[in-house]
């Protein structure tokens, strides 16, 4: 139970790290990566799921903002080339990180993901343009709209890809029992 409350609170500091203070927040935000895959019991698992994200959402972001959905006012980008600020793509490694964690509730249950991605993905990009994070394309209503069109397909499909990492994960013991590796 503490684990998945210490996720929680953990992926709620990098959120707000990174809503207030975008690349200044890149190094604390890293190491606050680190420390929770020095903690996790799943850490291979949450590594793999971290990085496949980590393109996944750079990409998603990436095309909102190649769009216009999304447009960033940072004068000094830390990687010129990279289609979304760094943070960002951060914020994507910490939030797969809550996936075999306080968000296991979602676990298997896609119908559940899809609406939960389209009501609550699109509040968190909302509040970061209030925190003049990210500047909106489009009005509120509209970008929630888009947003919860991509998030009803994105995290379900976060939760489909954990599944099938963990899957090659297990491994039975002596006893036929799964454990993880």
């Amino acid at each position: 139970m503490w684990l998945k409350v210490g996720n929680f609170v953990w992926f709620q500091t990098v959120w707000w790290l990174i809503i207030l203070f975008q690349n200044n927040a890149i190094l604390p935000v890293v190491a606050l990566i680190g420390v929770w895959l020095v903690l996790s019991p799943q850490r291979a698992a949450d590594i793999k799921l971290m990085s496949i994200m980590f393109v996944i959402g750079t990409v998603v972001d990436g095309l909102l903002t190649y769009d216009g959905l999304f447009n960033f006012t940072e004068q000094n980008a830390l990687i010129p080339f990279w289609p979304i600020p760094i943070w960002l793509s951060l914020l994507w490694v910490a939030f797969s990180g809550t996936v075999h964690h306080s968000m296991e509730a979602f676990k298997g249950r896609y119908a559940l993901c899809a609406v939960g991605g389209a009501i609550f993905a699109p509040l968190s990009y909302i509040a970061g343009a209030r925190f003049d994070a990210v500047e909106l394309g489009a009005s509120y209503i509209v970008s929630y709209a888009i947003i919860a069109a991509v998030w009803s397909v994105v995290f379900p499909l976060c939760f489909y890809i954990s599944s099938k990492l963990l899957k090659t994960q297990l491994t039975p013991n002596i006893q036929g029992e799964s454990t993880y590796d």
